[in-house]
């Protein structure tokens, strides 16, 4: 199969199948669901709630080496490379453009005797968001070229882009679940003129956010979930307490009381 790719936090990139890891398994669940459910009389139950719960992909790989010295060096770069004290991120190189941020269970290597080599070794990788993610955002070109975006994540047939200047726009969440002010927010950046504040609504969802202090073009203001910031500075008290959801697919958005501005949306998407 094709190799698979770890990416440490601090950038540190290894390529499995290059180090001497052959890759046998990479193998994805489907989503984990946690169903509750009321007891209704004699007869039945009601569906009261679902949650999605953390899932655990399989990567099952071989161990290679020269001799018996170099057999050594390799489990301790495994080591290295699954060191689990903080997150990690993992993908298929056929599919560059989704990856997975995970952790890894233990596991032992086992030797094959006297054999430069342990296979079969399973590791547990748990991703407990339960969504591999668009590793490139909103605020990057949509390019299939560059290995940023690609087949599979549902992008229209039209130009996307999460920059406006007009009052009215469609945001689209190419991911397969919404993108909520509370769990996944989309940071939105507002430049512009609104002497009085203005408002987002998302008529899609019925959904809004008043910003009742004015804003001028020096001014930055950020909405990354349910509070927005001025300058920096976060003020809750300077808002409506609304707050903006995003389903997938297209949102109609409008924007009232603003003139002369720019407003981004910036979030990955997930999978």
């Amino acid at each position: 199969m094709s190799t698979i790719i770890v990416k440490r936090l601090n950038g540190t990139t290894y390529d499995l199948d290059k180090l001497g890891f052959h890759v046998k398994k990479f193998d994805i669940p489907m989503n984990n669901y946690n169903l509750s459910y009321q007891q209704i009389g004699k007869y039945g139950a009601l569906l009261t709630d679902v949650q999605e719960q953390q899932l655990t992909i399989q990567l099952t790989l071989d161990v290679t080496a020269r001799d018996l010295a170099d057999y050594n060096l390799q489990i301790y770069q495994l080591r290295r490379i699954f060191q689990s004290d903080e997150d990690f991120y993992v993908w298929n190189n056929i599919i560059p453009y989704l990856r997975w941020k995970c952790r890894a269970e233990a596991v032992t290597p086992t030797q094959n005797g006297n054999f430069w080599r342990a296979t079969d070794v399973a590791i547990n990788l748990d991703v407990p968001s339960g969504y591999a993610e668009t590793v490139a955002t909103t605020q990057d070109p949509i390019d299939f070229n560059k290995g940023q975006w690609g087949f599979g994540e549902g992008i229209p047939d039209e130009e996307l882009k999460y920059t406006y200047t007009t009052n009215d726009f469609s945001f689209w969440n190419l991911g397969i679940i919404p993108l909520n002010a509370d769990e996944r927010p989309v940071k939105i950046t507002f430049k512009g003129n609104a002497p009085s504040g203005f408002t987002i609504t998302n008529q899609t969802t019925s959904k809004s956010m008043k910003i009742s202090r004015g804003v001028s073009p020096n001014d930055t203001v950020v909405i990354n979930g349910l509070i927005p910031s001025f300058n920096g500075t976060p003020s809750y008290k300077d808002s409506d307490h609304g707050y903006l959801d995003f389903v997938t697919g297209e949102n109609k958005l409008h924007i009232d009381g603003a003139n002369d501005f720019e407003i981004k949306f910036d979030t990955r998407f997930y999978f």
